[in-house]
């Protein structure tokens, strides 16, 4: 992933110490990756620290300086970094995905402006609204909006959009196993994974939305 212009901020990169840079460019790289932030433990080793504690003292660094927004539940926001000039992207809002059951498959309805810097160079984007919560240890909620880039295929890990064979739809960690099936687990410890013979996937989530109250 390329690195993001600071020239284009509205913020002041250079005021991050050399380890505040690692840690903010470690979240943006594994969010655009996973769709969801890295843990404690996974930033503390990123960055060569053993105490978790000093990865979150860096977190809150780059929160006090606009950086990140986190939530109660250790969900860490990326603050969107551009120009007013640039102004907002239309993206598809095409439907409702099923974090729990698998619902009907999706159909587009409307449109969602979402800031271009979530979406640049990331080829054909579309937004879903969450339906359930069997990702939830996953920091994505119901009600919540995932931003999705359009893809066939997928590594094991990604969190993707599946299309099942009865042409529902559902949202999933993705894994192919050595037997060839492909296994569909949730991110939630009261729900089973799915395990087929094939899936049709229709995508990688790239980024959550969730409105603030």
């Amino acid at each position: 992933m390329a690195q993001t212009d600071d020239t284009n901020s509205g913020f002041k990169s250079s005021t991050l110490a050399p380890v505040q840079r690692q840690t903010l460019e470690f979240l943006r790289n594994f969010i655009a990756d996973r769709g969801y932030g890295p843990t404690l433990k996974e930033i503390a080793k990123h960055i060569g620290v053993k105490s978790v504690s000093t990865a979150h003292f860096h977190l809150e660094r780059l929160e006090s300086k606009g950086f990140i927004r986190r939530g109660d539940d250790g969900f860490i926001e990326l603050v969107d970094v551009f120009t007013p000039e640039l102004g907002p992207t239309a993206v598809p809002l095409v439907g409702v995905i099923a974090a729990g059951r698998p619902i009907d498959a999706i159909e587009q309805q409307t449109t969602i402006e979402i800031p271009p810097s979530m979406i640049n160079g990331k080829g054909e984007v579309y937004c879903l609204e969450v339906s359930g919560d069997s990702m939830i240890d996953a920091h994505i909620c119901d009600g919540d909006l995932v931003v999705i880039k359009k893809q066939d295929q997928a590594e094991n890990g990604q969190i993707v959009v599946a299309l099942l064979e009865d042409g529902t739809a559902t949202l999933k960690t993705y894994r192919r196993l050595k037997s060839g099936k492909v296994m569909l687990i949730p991110a939630n410890p009261r729900l089973e994974p799915m395990t087929l013979d094939e899936v049709a996937v229709q995508g990688r989530v790239i980024g959550v939305i969730r409105e603030l109250h």
